[in-house]
């Protein structure tokens, strides 16, 4: 990605308009744990603010794609509405095609990379002579900038304080998040004010850093908490009782990584995002280890 078009995307951070939260009503229920040696954090509805509740739930709508594809110069031919309709149905289209095919093999909840469909959609495009883009098109661009429009976010209130503080506690943090290659830029344009461009979040370590992307593997799959288990062992010498994961989701986050052996955490600081989940089997019964409103109230768990 160019400097401009790094300039472009800091610009049009620099422009979000500030998201709060909307009150749940939930009573926090916390108690001191004993022996945590790590904190893993779900980010969209746990660290982000996201208007849209979950990456997964964005507003797609021609005029942001128009917007994103201007920024990326790839040019729009003829009828712009027709045109826009037709590609926003290609690219649902796309991730439906490779929703089915993963699952077709034994993947249930698969997860795509977005940058990849986009790639896909918009050179189909140019093959129907419905857009014109050279080579030096900036697809990554038009991706981000598409995606920031679709589904707005901003920092949880208390997110800076609480990664900052278990950092300095020399507590060892990671991420688990059905995320796509945006999310870090997000993650530490609010944290420290940068656009960096790959897929390492300043301040949480990589090796215990899971993006469903990546892996082709959405939540509620305990296979991306997993992955976390033998960097946590073998670099720390953490077992997962000794680990306490933060989200918002009752079954893909309570769930899924209690079936690994986290200790968790149900933040039910907004209501967009709270996900309770009574109907479902696989969380009807199931209590969190603890619940937390604001995301400071972790720093009361830890001993």
């Amino acid at each position: 990605m160019h400097i401009a078009s790094k300039n472009y995307i800091k610009k049009l951070l620099d422009n979000l308009q500030p998201l709060e939260p909307v009150a749940t009503g939930t009573i926090a229920r916390y108690t001191r744990e004993k022996g945590i040696k790590a904190v893993v954090f779900d980010i969209y509805g746990t660290l982000l603010i996201s208007s849209s509740g979950d990456i997964d739930l964005a507003e797609i709508t021609t005029d942001h794609l128009r917007i994103a594809l201007e920024a990326s110069q790839i040019k729009i031919r003829n009828s712009a509405t027709e045109t826009l309709d037709h590609i926003l149905k290609d690219f649902e289209y796309t991730i439906r095609i490779c929703h089915d095919a993963a699952r077709q093999n034994q993947i249930p909840y698969p997860e795509i990379d977005i940058l990849s469909i986009w790639r896909i959609v918009l050179i189909h495009a140019r093959r129907k002579k419905l857009v014109e883009f050279s080579d030096e098109a900036d697809i990554m661009l038009m991706t981000c900038v598409f995606e920031f429009l679709s589904n707005q976010v901003y920092p949880m209130p208390g997110m800076k304080e609480i990664v900052k503080t278990l950092g300095e506690k020399g507590m060892p943090m990671g991420i688990v998040s059905n995320a796509q290659f945006y999310t870090p830029v997000l993650m530490n344009y609010f944290l420290y004010h940068k656009i960096q461009l790959d897929d390492q979040v300043m301040g949480f370590d990589k090796d215990l850093t899971v993006f469903s992307y990546k892996l082709g593997i959405g939540k509620p799959d305990p296979c991306l908490y997993e992955e976390l288990v033998p960097s946590l062992k073998w670099k720390y010498g953490i077992v997962p009782s000794e680990v306490l994961f933060v989200g918002n989701d009752m079954l893909k986050d309570i769930y899924a990584s209690s079936r690994v052996g986290f200790k968790s955490v149900l933040f039910a600081g907004d209501q967009r995002s709270l996900r309770l989940r009574p109907n479902d089997e696989r969380t009807a019964q199931l209590r969190p280890d603890h619940i937390i409103t604001e995301l400071n109230q972790i720093l009361n768990i830890l001993e």
